[in-house]
């Protein structure tokens, strides 16, 4: 698991997805720019946010977020389960 909190109390992390620190660190304060998003987290789009990763390092994931009580926010990136491996249903089978 690899983590980057920015300086207003807001952690990013990667959850079982292969990412050095500093690059992670180098994605988000890149997407901040990009995306218009700025310093705010409260503003981001988590669609918008797990795009920019996948195309950036070509991992399809998921974007999850978290509001503590001490209104800090946690965004959470895990990589979406191969289609193939049969794992994670989303939604039950209708056959």
């Amino acid at each position: 698991m690899v983590s980057w909190r920015m300086p207003d109390g807001t952690e990013i992390v990667c959850v079982g997805i292969p990412v050095e620190a500093e690059k992670l660190r180098e994605f988000v304060v890149r997407f901040m720019g990009a995306a218009g998003a700025g310093w705010n987290a409260t503003r981001w789009s988590e669609t918008l946010f797990g795009s920019a990763f996948e195309e950036r390092f070509g991992e399809k994931v998921v974007v999850h977020h978290e509001d503590s009580p001490d209104g800090r926010r946690m965004f959470a990136i895990r990589r979406l389960p191969n289609e193939d491996s049969g794992s994670f249903a989303l939604a039950p089978s209708t056959a």
